[in-house]
């Protein structure tokens, strides 16, 4: 595999491990240098080789999931049972039935 930068500029296989040691070091300044490289040591040791698979963020729900919802939130369904059946927050339910079957 390349490991040329792509058209942005960013390397197409980054080392995940440095790039959230590098985030961790710029929100923690108190972390020294050599607390970092132990931490990458012991990461390393424990996981090293190992392919990690990083989720994108949950898709949102269709036009039609959500008309659903708010159809189902209209029935005798507990807010509970609606949050956990479609792996919602009671934010997004509570969206979904203020704009009504038209969201």
């Amino acid at each position: 595999m390349s490991t040329k930068p792509d058209g942005r500029g960013l390397d197409p296989e980054p080392d995940i491990l440095q790039v959230v040691l590098l985030r961790v070091r710029a929100a923690t300044p108190l972390l020294t240098d050599e607390q970092a490289r132990q931490i990458e040591d012991d990461v390393r040791a424990e996981l090293g080789g190992l392919r990690v698979r990083i989720p994108k963020r949950k898709k949102h729900p269709s036009r039609e999931q959500r008309q659903a919802i708010f159809q189902e939130a209209m029935g005798n369904a507990s807010d509970e049972e609606l949050t956990d059946r479609h792996g919602i927050s009671r934010r997004s339910l509570y969206r979904y039935v203020k704009l009504g079957s038209g969201n």
